[in-house]
């Protein structure tokens, strides 16, 4: 059995080691070290040493994988965001407060309707005149409740995307921390 002469690189002593041999523990100092061969040399790198490179290196994936979470849905809100305002022609997200003023408004609209189209029928005026003020009311009735259910539904996905978003933040400035 051939042997071949090699340092450790914790300590720096002489080992002998069999040709085949993968891993060995140093006589002098202890440490357990990994036999690296290339095509010119053979060396010895700690198995410790390289532990702790491979939880750094996993730790930044992590941190990474973090980042890109965060990219991500942060992109996929600008997108939910984006058509809540293409559908109020650039206008901005619909608040609550504007959703409310908006169905107040067209209750209010909807009984001045309502109550036309009762004049219009009360004084034997045409169907038309009866039939034009009920649908502008039943309308305005409808497109606010569409706008409260939008306004409703915009801002749980806010709220929703705001939750996640803080919950990814804080788990890599915790990461951070615990690398620091």
């Amino acid at each position: 059995m051939t042997t071949v002469s090699v340092r450790c690189n914790h300590c720096g002593a002489p080992l002998d080691v069999a040709e085949n041999t993968r891993f060995v523990t140093c006589t002098f100092c202890n440490s357990q070290l990994e036999v690296k061969r290339t095509e010119n040399s053979v060396f010895t790198e700690e198995v410790a040493r390289i532990a702790r490179n491979t939880d750094r290196m996993a730790e930044s994936l992590e941190v990474i994988k973090l980042q890109n979470e965060i990219e991500q849905l942060d992109r996929e809100w600008d997108s939910v965001r984006g058509g809540y305002e293409s559908k109020r022609r650039g206008k901005g997200p619909p608040s609550r407060a504007g959703a409310a003023v908006g169905l107040l408004f067209a209750v209010f609209f909807a009984i001045v309707c309502f109550s036309m189209a009762g004049m219009a029928s009360n004084t034997g005026a045409p169907g038309i005149f009866q039939m034009v003020p009920i649908g502008m009311g039943f309308f305005a009735l409808i497109a606010a409740v569409m706008g409260t259910v939008n306004s409703t539904k915009y801002q749980t996905n806010r709220s929703a995307y705001q939750n996640r978003r803080d919950e990814l933040v804080s788990r890599l400035d915790a990461m951070k921390r615990d690398d620091a």
